[in-house]
């Protein structure tokens, strides 16, 4: 992958974490800054109300949200051409890293989906608008193995780096296990509508969100692999021909 494509590509972690903030702040299910969740306690007629009054910001927030998950497979990109320098030709850990993270955008792409069923026809029964939320809810924090994967892809690459210079600390892979251990409390939220493991919960709603200082770890560890990498592609230009380096200075 080209040098300056990677570049880019590495800010679509950090922009698209901010499009997912930004779309559930416009949805007004998450507002600012307190990110308090709508509760699963909440009941039907409420639920009803809520999409009732906030029907169009609803639909766009949900709009910037699907926009979000597309921006972040910019970033996976990136990623796994630094994953493949690690590997060379074997590329197990590039394919699944790949091939988990593409596929953890899914909820990403659901969630919203729900929100703009539930939101289209507000004369709608409210048992029917608070199911939908659900779905979409339940998708959002639920749906963690896929991201867990791809995290651990990345940490079990990075471990298998022997590289004398690697081209990522092997701290980032201790830092991606405990993030994978962390986004595996999602998957709770269905067991309870109250208390830490509910959706709205401290716990589900901390360590689900581990996902996002991960991103912005690895695209600062992303930009510095890739400089690392562009420096190293100029020193075997020189060796190749040195006289046209001479020329250009």
């Amino acid at each position: 992958m080209d040098i300056r494509a990677q570049k880019t590509l590495a800010w679509s972690g950090p922009l698209s974490l901010v499009l997912t903030v930004s779309a559930l702040d416009i949805t007004g299910f998450v507002p600012l800054p307190s990110l308090a969740m709508p509760s699963p306690m909440a009941s039907a007629e409420q639920m009803a109300a809520f999409y009732r009054t906030h029907g169009h910001s609803i639909c766009v927030g949900a709009i910037v949200f699907m926009v979000s998950a597309a921006v972040y497979l910019g970033f996976i990109a990136a990623l796994s051409a630094q994953i493949k320098r690690i590997e060379g030709d074997r590329r197990t850990f590039t394919y699944l890293q790949l091939a988990a993270g593409a596929a953890s955008m899914t909820p990403l792409i659901v969630a919203p989906l729900a929100w703009c069923v539930a939101a289209f026809r507000p004369e709608h029964n409210p048992e029917i608008i608070q199911a939908f939320n659900d779905l979409a809810f339940i998708t959002m924090l639920m749906v963690t193995p896929l991201a867990v994967v791809q995290v651990l892809a990345v940490g079990l690459a990075i471990l298998s780096d022997k590289r004398a210079q690697p081209i990522f600390p092997r701290w980032v892979a201790h830092a991606s296990f405990v993030c994978a251990l962390g986004l595996q409390v999602g998957v709770l939220c269905v067991l309870t509508r109250t208390g830490p493991l509910a959706w709205d919960g401290a716990l589900t709603g901390t360590l689900d969100n581990l996902i996002m200082p991960w991103t912005i770890l690895m695209c600062v560890m992303l930009l510095k692999a890739i400089k690392r990498q562009e420096a190293e592609e100029a020193g075997q230009r020189a060796d190749v021909n040195p006289g046209v380096v001479l020329a250009a200075r």
